[in-house]
C-alpha cells in the first residue's frame, strides 16, 4: 500500500511539474517522433555554414531526441540541447549520462538568456508565440548564413528557405530559414 502512494504521489508530482512549466514557458516538452526528425534532417544540408566553428543549438531541448539525432548528424560540430523544464532535462541528461555523445551538452535554463552569436544552426519546435518573442533575438545575435529550423511553427514573418511535410499522422510542417534572407520586408 505504501509502494502505490509513494507511485502516485511521484507521478502527480511529474505531472505537476510539467503543467507548471508548461505554464510559464508557453510550450509544452512535446517529443519529436522519429518520422518528423528524420524530416528534418533530411532538409538540412549535408555540411553547415561555419560548422568547424559554430555551435547547434537545440531550443527547448525538452527529451533530448532531436539534440542526439543532432549529435549524431553532425558528429564533429558541438551540439547544445537548452531546457528549462526540470523533468524533461533530468531525462534527457539521465539518457546523455548513461549513453555519452561527446559533442552533446545538455543545459539547464533559459534560451532567451543564451548567447547564440556562435550558432551555425539553430533547432526548436516551439509554440507560435514563442516563436514570435524568440525572433528579435535570432535576429540581432544570429550570423547572417546561420540556419533554423523548426518543427511544426514557422516563423512570423520569415520567408522560408524550404518548407516541408512530415511523413507522420499529422503531416507535421516543417520549416528551414536562413538568417540572412528570412526577415520578410
Amino acid at each position: 500500500m505504501i509502494l502505490e502512494i509513494v507511485a502516485l504521489v511521484v507521478s502527480l508530482g511529474a505531472i505537476a511539474m510539467i503543467v507548471i512549466w508548461t505554464v510559464l514557458t508557453g510550450s509544452p516538452p512535446t517529443p519529436t517522433s522519429p518520422r518528423v526528425r528524420r524530416s528534418m534532417m533530411a532538409m538540412l544540408p549535408t555540411s553547415l555554414p561555419g560548422a568547424t566553428v559554430g555551435h547547434i543549438y537545440e531550443l527547448g531541448s525538452g527529451w533530448g531526441g532531436i539534440s542526439r539525432t543532432l549529435a549524431d548528424h553532425f558528429n564533429s560540430t558541438p551540439v547544445i540541447g537548452i531546457e528549462i523544464s526540470p523533468l524533461p532535462f533530468a531525462i534527457s541528461w539521465l539518457v546523455n549520462f548513461l549513453s555519452p555523445k561527446s559533442n552533446l551538452k545538455l543545459s539547464y535554463g533559459d534560451f532567451f538568456d543564451a548567447d547564440l552569436s556562435d550558432a551555425t544552426l539553430i533547432v526548436c519546435y516551439l509554440s507560435k508565440d514563442v516563436l514570435i518573442r524568440l525572433a528579435p533575438k535570432l535576429e540581432r545575435e544570429l550570423v547572417p548564413e546561420a540556419l533554423i529550423l523548426s518543427n511544426s511553427f514557422g516563423i512570423p514573418g520569415w520567408r522560408t528557405l524550404d518548407k516541408g511535410l512530415a511523413p507522420d499522422l499529422f503531416r507535421s510542417p516543417v520549416y528551414l530559414y536562413e538568417r540572412g534572407d528570412a526577415v520578410a520586408r
